[in-house]
């Protein structure tokens, strides 16, 4: 079997309203979908991404020299392929748009790969367990700001059945950040994950009085807590001197990075994703490195891929979704046949590949631009 066409299409949606985290805000929700075929008539599409835009040197490189490598190749080369699109990492690149595209190919190509041995992907990449605990992302400041906001989307997380929240924090005075993660434990009760997320919002010192004023409310772990600056020293300082559980990994430029995080003792959880760090593969290779050290895997939000990398390996955190379809129309509306969460957990499909349909008018009319 031959690889005989890659193709991307990029889809978007505007959202509603904004939504804020600590230090960000965004208004709109795009992916790349990555189309790949063979020469026995097999189809991988698969949805990539969660970023605002996409580079033309991104594209560029899938509908080029990604695409002059994979045409004729035998599609069950993942490492090989993976190894070779690798290649182009090299000085004065636009590492992060590289190391997206090489994420975008590689996650068709383990679909493919699923469709070509008739298993599902969190089977070939270890198959531990098909109920995987998830949780919602939330806690944004449009939506719970206030106490009433708060207690309003923790009651409606745990009815649609998620095991907790990752919970938005940084963009008040952390008294005031602290003080809605006390009412989130209160309305929550014990028993339902907390993540309180900064995304990179304070000083070391900053964050060691926060994660002190926390403690009392059993945080699953405190995530990307420190400023860019000195960031690996910075997290170290505040996971040794307040005891408490660090993630960070999802704003390294790819896996190779955030790999210093653990060579380090920095973090406790490894949440560098997928779709920036290198792709499928690329994060099971450094789950396998941060089990060695007994750290373990997260990956932030899309879920229909999520799932199956921690279905697959031995040291996972929770899927991460988000549940408002307000914030992400792509996983309300893409997927016919999406599985929802019950008790906490949700069962990963067991069909050949990712195993979901995608829904062929959502695609329409979310696309942007044509198939090329």
């Amino acid at each position: 079997m031959k690889i005989t066409n890659v193709q991307l299409r990029q889809i978007k949606a505007d959202l509603p309203s904004a939504f804020s985290g600590g230090t960000y805000t965004l208004a709109a929700r795009t992916a790349l979908l990555c189309r790949v075929t063979t020469d026995q008539g097999l189809e991988s599409i698969v949805c990539v991404g969660n970023e605002s835009g996409y580079s033309s040197y991104l594209k560029s490189l899938v509908r080029g020299a990604f695409k002059d490598l994979l045409v004729g190749a035998d599609p069950l080369r993942g490492e090989w392929l993976w190894q070779r699109m690798l290649d182009h990492d090299k000085a004065y690149v636009d590492r992060a748009s590289l190391m997206m595209a090489i994420a975008t190919v590689d996650a068709a190509l383990w679909d493919l790969k699923g469709q070509i041995t008739g298993l599902p992907v969190w089977r070939l990449l270890g198959g531990v367990s098909a109920r995987v605990p998830v949780i919602g992302i939330g806690g944004y400041y449009e939506t719970s700001r206030h106490e009433d906001g708060i207690r309003r989307e923790i009651r409606n997380y745990r009815e649609q059945g998620l095991a907790g929240i990752k919970f938005k924090v940084g963009a008040l005075s952390i008294e005031e950040d602290a003080e809605r993660v006390r009412i989130a434990r209160d309305e929550a009760g014990s028993g339902f994950g907390i993540v309180a997320d900064s995304n990179m919002a304070w000083t070391a010192d900053e964050a060691v009085r926060f994660a002190r004023l926390i403690e009392p409310h059993d945080i699953a772990w405190l995530e990307e807590p420190t400023r860019p600056r000195n960031f690996v020293r910075a997290l170290r300082e505040v996971r040794w001197k307040t005891g408490m559980r660090i993630g960070a990994g999802q704003s390294e430029v790819s896996v190779f990075d955030a790999y210093h995080l653990i060579q380090s003792e920095a973090v406790d959880i490894i949440n560098v994703t997928y779709n920036r760090g290198g792709g499928i593969t690329g994060w099971v290779k450094l789950a396998g490195a941060a089990s060695f050290s007994d750290i373990r895997m997260g990956q932030v939000g899309e879920p229909h891929i999520s799932m199956h990398m921690m279905a697959g390996i031995s040291n996972p955190t929770y899927v991460e979704c988000y549940p408002d379809p307000h914030r992400d129309p792509l996983w309300a509306e893409l997927y016919l046949d999406r599985p929802e969460p019950k008790d906490g957990f949700i069962m990963v499909p067991d069909r050949p590949g990712l195993g979901l349909t995608l829904n062929p008018e959502a695609i329409e009319r979310l696309a942007i631009e044509p198939w090329s």
